[in-house]
């Protein structure tokens, strides 16, 4: 049996703590990336069931197994929760709230067995230069040490996960003036989606869902942008609507996928935009329409350029898709509606993008850039990609395109060797770009991996924006570990 405790306190009253860890979407905003994905967050009632891929110690990610955790003795002052299904024997945790003058205390009491009786084999333990495994049939004493390891891990898991619950908590406090809006999400099931849902509903808002399948819950809502359907019930009395949706770029750049690329995103915002128009006119629409962008707008070849908002687009494909994407919000535009079109960089995060397409080859000490790597790229963190989203709905003063970017460009070669840092690998290497050509065709090698585009985000900053992480060497820890 192994035990391990963990003390955190946060400069919040423990009514606002509490509260936020009870509803729908904390789960979620509390588990590093690093350490893992959320498939099921619930919020904490007595029987839910949270639903989890929990990354393996040592694999940065890339090996995980499921876990389910049934909540349980929910009362004011905190709830446990149980594992019903994982890769250990047992796991019970218990949370508990204490407030002491404006402040609160959490106290997380974990016991867990990490094998009950039967052979354990247990693999990947990281340490410093990686140099140390631990392997083979484990029983008796090694148990033990195996239980040492685990609660080493926990420790790093708990200590993240408490800056992260305190970063949102500051976030929420900043928004506090904003009364609890409803808000409808397309695209609320992929990686960022599921970051801006969780976050706006840890915050006290309502958040409804479009899903292409059968809806499950009450706040679902069926739509088929191919086919021009929607349930227009979703956004009748709500306040915003948020489209995060669109095929993957991350693909190779031939006529198939740049024509799925391109309708994806015109076809489902022009059909959300012309609903909008239509509620509008029937005074019962949104107020707010929020849409993805992406600083491909502005070209891929910009070397020794500013981005501003204002500057000319680009001719290549991925500009003529924003320009697109982008037009597509017209009619909501014209029917009197605040639009946003958040023009994103590359989101660092393990989950996604980038870094999960990397990260095989930085762990492997291949990692690096294609050819010098002088190209400058514009970043932000899944964190702050989300915040801004959410920012760009709560204040009214946003509007029109906003680049979404930290304030710290770099270039492709210092952010392979900031990557390689938290992972204690090298990044030295040039990759010949016959490799991404492979994977992305010429076309999509030039305006993805060697875009060069130092975007500016002055107009995010003064719209009031406060980020989580501005700076890359900050954000690449948080977001590795």
């Amino acid at each position: 049996m192994g035990t391990f405790s963990h003390t955190s306190t946060y400069k919040h009253p423990v009514e606002t703590v509490a509260a936020w860890h009870m509803r729908k979407g904390a789960l979620t905003r509390a588990t590093p990336p690093w350490s893992g994905s959320v498939e099921s967050d619930k919020g904490v009632e007595e029987g839910v069931q949270a639903k989890l891929k929990m990354a393996i110690p040592g694999s940065k990610g890339l090996a995980n197994r499921s876990w389910t955790a049934l909540i349980t003795d929910v009362h004011d002052s905190g709830f446990s929760d149980i594992m019903l299904e994982g890769p250990l024997s047992t796991w019970k945790h218990t949370h508990k709230f204490l407030g002491t003058a404006n402040q609160t205390v959490i106290r997380d009491d974990i016991e867990f067995t990490v094998a009950g009786g039967e052979d354990l084999k247990s693999r990947a333990i990281e340490k410093n230069s990686g140099a140390l495994e631990f392997a083979g049939n484990v029983r008796g004493g090694t148990e033990i040490v195996a239980s040492k390891v685990a609660a080493r891990h926990l420790e790093k898991v708990f200590a993240d996960r408490a800056r992260r619950i305190e970063a949102d908590l500051d976030f929420q406090a900043r928004y506090a003036d904003i009364a609890p809006q409803t808000i409808v999400i397309a695209g609320a099931s992929g990686m960022v989606g599921q970051q801006v849902s969780a976050l706006l509903t840890t915050g006290g808002h309502t958040v409804r869902t479009l899903v292409r399948r059968n809806p499950e819950g009450d706040n679902e809502y069926a739509w088929n942008p191919d086919k021009g359907e929607i349930d227009e019930t979703a956004l009748i009395g709500a306040d915003a609507v948020i489209h995060l949706g669109g095929a993957s770029i991350n693909t190779r750049f031939n006529e198939k996928n740049k024509k799925k690329i391109l309708e994806s995103r015109t076809t489902s915002t022009g059909l959300l935009a012309r609903t909008i128009q239509r509620l509008q006119g029937a005074g019962k629409g949104p107020k707010t329409f929020v849409v993805a962008s992406a600083i491909g707008y502005y070209g891929a070849d910009r070397t020794g350029e500013t981005l501003r908002e204002d500057s000319v687009a680009g001719n290549d494909f991925l500009a003529e898709v924003c320009q697109k994407w982008e037009a597509a919000a017209d009619p909501a535009r014209e029917a009197g509606v605040r639009v946003v079109h958040v023009r994103t960089g590359i989101v660092l995060t393990p989950l996604g993008g980038f870094l999960k397409l990397q990260m095989p080859l930085f762990l492997s000490g291949t990692g690096g850039t294609i050819g010098k790597g002088d190209n400058i790229q514009s970043w932000i963190s899944l964190d702050d990609i989300a915040g801004i989203y959410v920012h760009a709905v709560l204040r009214d003063s946003v509007e029109g395109p906003v680049n979404a970017v930290a304030s710290s460009p770099a270039s492709a070669k210092k952010v392979a060797r900031l990557v390689g840092q938290p992972l204690k690998r090298p990044a030295l290497m040039r990759a010949p770009r016959v490799a991404s050509d492979a994977l992305l065709g010429k076309e999509g090698t030039d305006q993805l991996a060697l875009a060069d585009q130092f975007v500016s985000n002055e107009k995010l900053v003064k719209s009031g924006y406060v980020f989580f992480d501005d700076q890359l060497s900050g954000a690449l820890k948080h977001a590795l570990g």
